[in-house]
């Protein structure tokens, strides 16, 4: 509980300086919309990337960085803003799932003005049209942007997923970090489940290192999770392994990964359970870069 009361405390500081209250999380009835009222359009490759925010870096530490990898949940629980603003404000990289660009996440967003935020919108949803999709945020302005969308759409909702690409300049480095942010595509086969990891596979398969995959893979059957096994050996990637460990499973699997190239050693991974800002629990993980020797 020490590092809970410590993200507390920092977040409601931020929030007293910027005269946000703590009390202001977007509730879950501000996210959703009646039925009847939901439509789902999807963006066109030309409106799929909006950026906003400014970097305050210019390059990425030259050894140590901090990540967090979180499905935020459409920032719908009661205590995401603070436990966000808490967990966020001092990483390198943050991996979001499921940011919803409602006034309300813009609103916490905004408290966090050291930080550039690159999103992918996998669709629009509501009367307003809000953006919903994926997020990699970090002081220091990406070199590189891409996202690979699903073909598979998923059922009912009839909409795709989408990931993240970006790179990013290291400090000392000719090399620069890229890092792939998933939400996996749900409710289908385990075969369209494969196609959709295997067009990922062909986008950054020779990409170099470091490079760090992460974010909800949505394995929540062995064969899901054999499936990205294959991936992470074909990629040659690592799995991050966590301590303490509770991130988000279903049917004994869980749902969120880290991956990262060998170049990246893990110095600290751990997913808490006393976080309730999201049904997902968010993981924190601190690498040590060491350039691979030619």
């Amino acid at each position: 509980m020490n590092n809970l009361l410590k993200n507390h405390i920092i977040a409601i500081a931020l929030l007293c300086s910027t005269g946000l209250s703590a009390h202001t999380a977007p509730l879950a009835q501000s996210v959703f919309v009646d039925r009847a009222e939901v439509i789902y359009p999807v963006p066109g490759d030309e409106d799929v990337i909006y950026s906003f925010g400014k970097s305050t870096k210019s390059e990425l530490p030259e050894k140590h960085l901090k990540f967090l990898v979180w499905n935020i949940h459409k920032g719908g629980d009661k205590t995401f803003s603070i436990e966000y603003l808490g967990l966020a404000f001092n990483r390198d990289i943050v991996m979001n799932q499921e940011i919803f660009l409602d006034k309300n996440m813009m609103d916490v967003f905004r408290y966090l003005p050291i930080f550039q935020f690159t999103t992918a919108t996998s669709f629009f949803t509501g009367k307003e049209k809000t953006r919903t999709g994926v997020a990699n945020i970090s002081p220091v302005e990406p070199i590189h942007t891409d996202f690979v969308r699903s073909e598979t759409l998923e059922p009912v909702v009839q909409s795709p997923k989408v990931a993240l690409i970006n790179s990013y300049p290291i400090k000392n480095s000719s090399k620069s970090l890229t890092v792939v942010n998933i939400h996996g595509i749900n409710f289908v086969s385990n075969q369209s489940f494969k196609r959709e990891l295997d067009r990922i596979y062909e986008k950054i398969k020779d990409i170099p290192s470091p490079l760090v995959f992460a974010g909800d893979f949505n394995t929540w059957n062995k064969g899901r999770m054999d499936i990205l096994k294959d991936y992470a050996k074909k990629l040659n990637l690592s799995e991050a392994t966590f301590s303490p460990d509770h991130r988000m499973s279903f049917n004994g699997y869980p749902l969120d990964h880290f991956l990262h190239t060998s170049d990246l050693k893990v110095t600290k991974a751990r997913v808490d359970e006393f976080y309730q800002g999201s049904d997902h629990k968010p993981l924190q993980v601190e690498v040590d870069y060491s350039p691979l020797e030619l």
